[in-house]
């Protein structure tokens, strides 16, 4: 009798111990999820917020071109002058006959890394891409609406691909003015991509657009070593 009252002591403590080792292993969850929860608002609030300081820059950038417009109105040649430096730093938005490749993952299964690896598109496809367009003669080019200006980062953050420090949401459209599309396609990683289409499933299309918009770069353009030109009398 003795014995089973204490085998029954022990497994009530065995029962006693197991629901609380359950609760807890719940409440830890449910501190995980709602942990969770609140990163991903405080990333998109912050994502808005960027978004929100963006818009505002580019009204103020558009205010101070209009005002510069005004100033130069009275010279045609610094008005040109004017249009040719924001042309060419990427502050104004440009339009005109040029090309749009788009860039995407496989829809294959990975069966290993190795795998995964190669059914992406990565950064530096990007990267190679964009060069290949600038040497086929591009004049301004974008992805997925991100101007890129000299100092643009093309980086990648964990699986994700960031531009201008935006991160970008495949498939990747670059587009671009300017380019020939025949000496693009005579370039290196065009033609790689053409086998990649075959090997692995990514995504590779061209194509040419009577009229393609390149908007302005909406970050800030540093200049730490411009100078003025004195000419050769000055010093």
């Amino acid at each position: 009798m003795q014995i089973r009252a204490s085998l029954a002591a022990v497994l009530a403590l065995v029962g006693f111990l197991t629901l609380v080792a359950s609760n807890g292993v719940k409440e830890a969850k449910r501190g995980a999820e709602s942990r969770r929860a609140g990163l991903v608002k405080l990333i998109h609030t912050r994502q808005g917020e960027v978004d929100n300081l963006g818009k505002e820059l580019l009204r103020l950038r558009a205010d101070v071109t209009d005002a510069r417009h005004r100033l130069s109105a009275t010279s045609a040649d610094d008005a040109r002058r004017l249009h040719e430096v924001e042309m060419w730093a990427g502050t104004t938005k440009m339009a005109g006959p040029g090309l749009e490749i788009r860039l995407s993952d496989s829809h294959r299964t990975a069966k290993s890394d190795t795998d995964r690896e190669s059914l992406a598109v990565h950064d530096v496809d990007l990267q190679l891409v964009v060069n290949a367009l600038w040497a086929a003669g591009g004049e301004a080019v974008a992805v997925n609406g991100q101007r890129l200006v000299a100092t643009s980062p093309i980086r990648a953050a964990g699986e994700t691909i960031t531009v201008n420090f935006r991160p970008l949401v495949p498939p990747y459209k670059v587009e671009v003015i300017g380019a020939d599309r025949k000496a693009f396609q005579r370039s290196e990683v065009a033609q790689r991509f053409r086998r990649w289409v075959d090997q692995y499933g990514l995504g590779f299309s061209v194509k040419t657009h009577k009229k393609v918009v390149v908007p302005a770069y909406q970050g800030t353009i540093q200049r730490s070593t411009a100078h003025a030109d004195p000419g050769e009398g000055g010093r």
